[in-house]
């Protein structure tokens, strides 16, 4: 067989029919049976799993390719082909890896599933449409970067302000708990993880975190108001962010992770990037 398709496919939605659709030249499609799925010890969390032998005959009887396989660890080896199709997913780049190095390999990079790799991917925020040049949101993100640097956190420091009619009725920053120093006397947990990993496992309290937790017990109500942030929201603080009655988010760095940028504006909040 000259070109094949080998996927890991869960569940059947649109996504996949574009993704099969695209790609009918193929001599077959091979659907990751039990023994692949079992590598991966993660996925027996996905919940929606379908058993590979009744997505095998759903697939053939949409009639898009003329042969489907299931496909086994025990197969690999006997494996006849010259060119793969796989989607860029985190199972498949781990498949072709150990068993496919001699090669040709091509990932297809359509969105079929919140993979590892789709999780933990850093991307450039799409502010709506609007960049602010005005002085006094520049005075905001410049007073913010200072109190930033307060932060005994080494990992990263963030400032976050808010705002109601152009002025600061709250400030902070990102803190240790309960001590500045505490990961420093202790440990710090971050240090098991990568850049993007476990980002809920720290003992810092965030700066937007602090700042909606300061405001409850202040009872000044969120809601209209602007926050100012020196680096975009990380997703736990971007849900908060979302339902706490804030609605325009002003920042001047960072990146979008998992799905924050889509939550915010669910809940009808403005994101406007400020020039520096």
């Amino acid at each position: 067989m000259k070109k094949i398709i080998i996927a890991y496919i869960p569940v059947l939605h649109e996504g996949y029919r574009k993704f099969f659709e695209q790609h009918t030249d193929v001599a077959a499609l091979y659907v990751f049976g039990d023994s692949l799925i079992k590598k991966h010890d993660y996925l027996a969390k996905e919940i929606r799993q379908i058993d590979p032998d009744l997505i095998k005959r759903a697939i053939e009887s949409w009639s898009v390719f003329k042969k489907v396989e299931i496909l086994e660890e025990k197969d690999l080896d006997s494996l006849d082909t010259e060119e793969i199709v796989m989607p860029d997913e985190d199972v498949c780049k781990s498949l072709a890896e150990e068993n496919f190095k001699n090669k040709k390999i091509n990932f297809d990079t359509i969105f079929l599933r919140w993979d590892k790799h789709n999780s933990m991917a850093e991307k450039p925020v799409e502010a709506d449409q609007k960049i602010s040049r005005e002085k006094f949101d520049k005075e905001v993100i410049q007073k913010l970067k200072i109190e930033a640097e307060k932060s005994s956190d080494w990992w990263r420091r963030i400032g976050a302000a808010i705002v109601k009619n152009n002025e600061l009725i709250l400030v902070a920053h990102n803190e240790h708990l309960p001590s500045p120093h505490s990961p420093y006397a202790e440990g710090d947990p971050r240090n098991n993880f990568h850049k993007g990993i476990g980002i809920e496992y720290s003992t810092s309290i965030h700066a937007e975190a602090r700042l909606i937790a300061e405001a409850a017990k202040k009872g000044i109500a969120l809601e209209g108001l602007s926050m100012y942030v020196s680096t975009f929201p990380c997703p736990p603080c971007a849900k908060q962010i979302a339902f706490s009655g804030i609605k325009k988010l002003y920042y001047t760095g960072g990146y979008s992770i998992l799905d924050q940028e889509r939550i915010l504006r669910s809940q009808g909040v403005e994101i406007i990037f400020v020039e520096p």
